[in-house]
């Protein structure tokens, strides 16, 4: 892989704007269970039983304490080192946004200072009656199960749910750091998410170069302007930034 990190390096060095865009390989790394992997939850659950608004309504106390066990195992995992290469990237070229379809929150405590999350975020909870109410989601909150609103109704999570759409707002300032970016970093993703996997390719389409960092192929692998590098984000990233600045 050397020859190949010394020309991603070069790349990455040379870079003006920069932009990185994660997928759940990235928490994998850090302890954190996957959706669609082969240890993902859903090969265990169906996402409609768990993850959609019909089953907060229909059954919300097994909802929550599904999401209560996902969330107090997030507060033990820490970010690895390839999130604090991207912040430390960030430095050298004056900035490195991170567009995540991750919903831990691992990129903020690593210190990235725009994080653009595509599927929501899993630190804050919402009414399901008066939908403009949002709480922190931490162990107070948590205290009951299912956590409720003052007026009386369950709250849900302020993640992207089965069979809802990504929010807007989100997803136009991921499509226009895209369009603006001249080196797209794409992390630990498998590239079969829509429309969220659409981000790189409007990188490509604008004339930017992209870098993938991932421990298998994925369908951009191979198409032209796309660097590939294989192996973990923990271990890939930081020997990529050390290269690009520090050697």
């Amino acid at each position: 892989m050397s020859d190949g990190l010394e020309r991603a390096a070069a790349v990455l060095a040379a870079s003006r704007r920069p932009v990185a865009f994660t997928g759940a390989g990235m928490s994998k790394e850090s302890g954190i269970r996957t959706f669609r992997g082969e240890d993902g939850y859903w090969r265990q659950y169906r996402a409609e039983d768990l993850a959609s608004l019909e089953a907060i309504r229909r059954d919300p106390r097994t909802v929550w304490t599904w999401y209560s066990q996902r969330l107090l195992h997030n507060e033990s995992v820490q970010p690895h080192a390839g999130y604090l290469a991207l912040v430390e990237a960030g430095e050298y070229a004056d900035g490195l946004p991170v567009i995540t379809q991750n919903v831990d929150g691992l990129h903020a405590r690593a210190g990235s200072r725009e994080v653009v999350e595509l599927h929501g975020s899993l630190r804050s909870a919402s009414c399901t009656r008066e939908v403009s109410r949002s709480f922190p989601l931490n162990r107070e909150l948590l205290g009951e199960i299912p956590p409720r609103c003052p007026c009386g109704a369950a709250l849900r999570p302020d993640v992207v749910l089965f069979g809802e759409p990504l929010p807007a707002a989100p997803m136009e300032r991921a499509l226009e750091l895209a369009a603006s970016c001249d080196l797209m970093l794409v992390v630990g993703t498998s590239m079969v998410v829509y429309p969220a996997a659409m981000v790189p390719y409007r990188a490509l389409e604008e004339g930017a170069e992209v870098l993938e960092v991932n421990t298998e192929p994925t369908v951009l692998t191979g198409e032209p302007g796309v660097m590939s590098l294989r192996g973990p984000a923990g271990g890939v990233l930081p020997e990529l930034v050390d290269m690009a600045w520090r050697s």
